[in-house]
């Protein structure tokens, strides 16, 4: 069982305020303690009132928390008491806050162990010093493991022990719970729990972790449909033996992150899904916007979260997208002072981490990104990717011929196509630019009745001009600013 949980318990804090959304699993854990210690259990509900546990909840007495508060003040017996619904009630009522106060100081007295559980509820003022805030981490793979051969043994399913470890750590970074219905659910389609059933594994999980608003899982891409940024793709090259056993074996940390800066539609985006595929990784995408909440506390309780999520599913790879938009405002202080609190949160997990959890954040406009920010620690290098120069354009050019190809069928288009022509034409433009160009060209050959040729694509970029044009001090103020203080991710 987790060894802090179980340390507390076992020295008897008069108040422990349990952060988990296991409630069996909490149950399950105090339980075993309580077995080695000697001393009952009871649990509480609103909808069922005091009960004894282990065992199914059944209707008990003292519904109202003040009762059941009341009747922990006045039990004289030491004992563990598991209150489930206890935490959001007490943000709202202050007599409901005065009654915890009264039983922990009781509690103290007797050796009891009061313990409140809640999903992400923050602890009220008044209980700090007082409490134990103990965030319950998510199940282990030996966790996993056990429950799946309990499962395959209730399905008479043979279970071999590779197929165990390798269905278990696709699970990592879900509870019990949200596992066992993914066992249920490949049962039901007549999987038979081998490392065959691993796609609708993934696929559940992905499923799973899309609805908790925070994380999506996004779909790798190739290196080789990002044109240019040599420097850059050399640098992901070396760095993916750093997640093997050599590397460990060394001594070698793993990599923190990058932080790409720089021109809009240049590839900075289309790289981090590249870097999940050249590492053989999942993507994770974090929706900062997402995590905020209403209520005091909710928002920095959601970021804890998803970076626990992260951790569990590592190694991963964190993609946190125009991060600048996520902490617009850091600095004002009409939100009182939740961005601050995140950003806080934010810098201190990206310095302290020890999992694989490598962070890959971009960023169009380094001016709204505080300092601290950037401090080195927080980042093993920050690429800038400045507009591709003409031998990049090239590339970038035939990487989206190339696919136009393919899609049509037409495998005499890149030899009806001057690159360097269009390379020569397209300066100034971004890698999202010559892309959208591609396409606009595609439909004036399609409206024409002819073939996509060098033509309809000259047209389409006469008629869009770059962004580079219409913003060119911005252009330049950014690369004044990269000078000397970020690696260019070209050359």
């Amino acid at each position: 069982m987790p060894a802090e949980l179980d340390l507390l318990l076992r020295a008897r804090y008069p108040l422990i305020w349990l952060d988990t959304a296991e409630e069996q699993r909490a149950i399950d854990l105090i339980c075993q303690t309580a077995t080695r210690l000697g001393d009952p259990v009871c649990g509480w509900t609103m909808t069922h009132g005091l009960h004894d546990l282990p065992g199914p909840p059944k209707r008990g007495s003292h519904d109202s928390p003040t009762a059941v508060l009341a009747h922990i003040i006045g039990h004289e017996r030491r004992a563990l008491w598991v209150l489930h619904d206890l935490g959001e009630l007490a943000q709202r009522h202050e007599d409901v806050q005065r009654a915890l106060r009264d039983a922990a100081q009781v509690a103290r007295q007797r050796g009891a162990v009061v313990v409140v559980t809640g999903n992400g509820t923050p602890l009220p003022r008044c209980l700090q010093g007082i409490a134990a805030v103990h965030r319950l981490a998510l199940p282990e793979r030996g966790d996993q493991v056990r429950q799946l051969y309990q499962v395959a043994a209730q399905c008479n399913v043979e279970l071999g022990a590779e197929d165990a470890r390798a269905l278990a750590t696709a699970t990592l970074g879900l509870t019990l719970e949200q596992a066992e219905n993914i066992w249920a659910r490949i049962h039901a389609s007549g999987g038979r729990f081998t490392d065959g059933d691993l796609p609708q594994v993934l696929a559940e999980k992905a499923r799973i972790v899309r609805e908790s608003g925070f994380l999506e899982f996004v779909p790798p891409a190739r290196l080789a449909d990002v044109g240019g940024l040599q420097a850059l793709k050399a640098w992901l090259t070396r760095r993916r033996i750093a997640f093997s056993d050599q590397a460990r074996a060394q001594g070698l940390p793993y990599p923190r992150g990058v932080l790409l800066v720089g021109v809009q539609g240049c590839g900075k985006s289309l790289t981090a899904k590249a870097v999940a595929g050249l590492w053989g990784q999942p993507l994770l995408r974090l929706d900062v916007g997402g995590l905020m909440e209403g209520y005091v506390g909710a928002s920095e309780g959601n970021l804890r979260l998803a970076l626990d999520l992260a951790e569990r599913i590592a190694p991963c790879v964190l993609w946190v997208d125009e991060i600048e938009k996520a902490f617009t405002g850091l600095r004002s202080s009409n939100d009182g002072g939740v961005l601050t609190r995140m950003f806080g949160s934010m810098l201190t997990w990206m310095q302290e981490k020890t999992t694989p959890t490598f962070v890959l954040a971009t960023a169009n406009q380094i001016d709204a990104l505080p300092p601290e920010f950037l401090r080195k620690g927080r980042f093993d290098e920050i690429f800038f990717v400045d507009l591709p120069d003409a031998a990049q354009r090239a590339d970038i050019w035939r990487i989206h011929l190339e696919a136009r190809a393919r899609a049509s069928g037409d495998a005499a288009l890149l030899r009806r196509i001057d690159l360097q022509g269009l390379a020569a034409q397209s300066e100034g433009y971004s890698g999202a630019e010559i892309a959208a160009a591609v396409v606009e060209g595609a439909f004036d050959a399609l409206t024409a009745g002819e073939p996509l040729g060098a033509p309809h694509v000259a047209r389409a970029l006469a008629a869009s001009p770059p962004l580079s044009r219409l913003h060119a001090e911005s252009l330049e103020a950014l690369r004044a600013w990269a000078g000397g203080r970020a690696r260019s991710a070209s050359k």
